[in-house]
């Protein structure tokens, strides 16, 4: 599990490490710039300190107070004109050897010096200093120039953790909240005195919830009103089938047989719509929109009607269209389609027709169904959108699913459906637009 709290901490304190890093360098190769020219400096003092007395031996260089601790840490050595006698040497151990007139850089043994050279008059003065002193001082004033820092850092590591634990406090409050959550009751999460950060964290988690409690407030009435179309029925069934086991004669029987069939049917499709319903559910939707051509669907969509058509002597066809394309789900439009004309066949007249056109409108695909059937009133137009709600002059065995699921689907395609009169106020004329591709 991936930590905020420590990958911010980690985050920081590597970036601080290697500006630490660069600085340090910086700084060391600053100070040891500046120190070999106080070095330099101070190799030429000493040399020119020295003073020169050709008839006796020259006295040892005084010491002065200056930033070195100890002058001890340089070599003097004074040479004769010839550089043939060593007159003086301030120490025995890691003595150098002669070195070029000014300064220089040569080694010794094991030992790398850096030295100047004077002649004066008879003499020749050589001060030298090891290399490993020069970056033994460079070394110890770079760290103590950095140690405070990494000091801060640790200060500052500490800060952080304590500074993100309490910032991070209100996303425990908001798990706390989620935790007590009634599924049957989904409250939103309290915005109040929450960080500008995560206020849009907990309005997104609010429209979720607010969505998981529509979708599961329509399970449950989608459930409750299966439950009981289903309840009918079935017990239709059930009544039916004892009444079979009881029946004496066989022209009885026959007629038993037929009516439980018939309800065995209704029944079945009763189920089939429900299905339908569910699977063209908005809070169901799974599957991608594709271009889809309006006119391939609605040919395929009435070669399937045709037989159904044929059986009740109705003229079906597609008087007018146009090569036409929608962003959708092909099969939901399939279904929605069929449900349109099914319905238009069925509540048609004996030996009318039922007409489809498609065309552009006003920006919009229009699909126009008209049928010669008793058509809808005025005033249930809307309401046979509704789950279970049959038209009061509906006949037949439908289940009053049908146009709950066309508009559904017409919902989730952001179109619209409107029912109106057909022509000379007979019949019902459906037209639906939805958004071109």
């Amino acid at each position: 599990m991936i930590s905020i709290r420590k990958q911010l901490l980690r985050r920081l304190l590597i970036g601080q490490l290697l500006a630490i890093l660069v600085m340090g360098s910086i700084t060391f190769i600053y100070v040891r710039s500046e120190l070999e020219d106080l070095f330099d400096d101070r190799l030429r003092q000493l040399a020119y300190s020295v003073p020169v007395n050709a008839s006796v031996v020259p006295a040892p260089p005084p010491r002065q107070n200056n930033i070195f601790e100890d002058e001890d840490d340089f070599v003097i050595q004074i040479w004769d004109e010839d550089y043939n006698q060593l007159l003086h040497l301030n120490r025995e151990e890691g003595k150098p050897d002669r070195a070029e007139e000014g300064f220089s850089t040569h080694t010794s043994g094991d030992t790398q010096w850096r030295s100047f050279a004077l002649k004066r008059d008879s003499i020749l003065v050589q001060v030298s200093q090891p290399f490993a002193d020069r970056l033994e001082m460079s070394l110890g004033i770079s760290l103590a120039a950095t140690a405070p820092i990494l000091i801060l850092i640790v200060m500052l590591g500490g800060l952080v953790w304590i500074a993100v634990g309490k910032s991070l406090a209100p996303l425990s409050v908001i798990t706390e909240n989620l935790d007590q959550q009634n599924p049957s009751s989904l409250a939103p999460l309290p915005l109040d005195n929450l960080p500008a950060e995560i206020v849009p964290l907990a309005r997104a988690l609010n429209n979720l919830l607010e969505r998981l409690g529509h979708a599961m407030e329509t399970q449950r009435k989608f459930t409750a009103d299966a439950a009981h179309e289903l309840r009918t029925p079935l017990a239709a069934v059930h009544l039916q089938a004892q009444l079979l086991e009881r029946c004496q004669s066989a022209e009885e029987r026959v007629e038993l047989m037929t009516q439980l069939r018939g309800g065995i049917v209704r029944s079945g499709h009763l189920v089939q719509q429900l299905l339908t319903l569910a699977r063209v559910e908005p809070d169901k939707w799974e599957r991608p929109f594709t271009k889809v051509d309006l006119k391939a669907l609605l040919i395929r969509v009435v070669a399937d009607l045709t037989p159904v058509a044929l059986h009740r002597q109705i003229d079906l066809g597609i008087n007018h269209s146009e090569q036409l394309y929608v962003s959708g789900d092909a099969e939901s439009l399939r279904v929605m389609f069929s449900n349109l004309i099914d319905n238009a066949i069925r509540y048609s007249k004996l030996g009318s027709q039922v007409d489809i056109s498609l065309s552009n409108e006003e920006a919009m695909n229009q699909v126009v169904i008209l049928d010669q059937g008793p058509g809808i009133p005025v005033g249930e137009r809307q309401q046979v959108f509704n789950r279970f709600y049959r038209c009061s002059q509906a006949k037949g065995t439908g289940t009053g699913l049908g146009l709950a699921i066309v508009n559904e689907v017409v919902k989730r395609h952001l179109g619209t459906i409107e029912l109106t009169d057909g022509e000379n106020n007979s019949g019902l004329k459906v037209v639906v637009s939805l958004p071109p591709y």
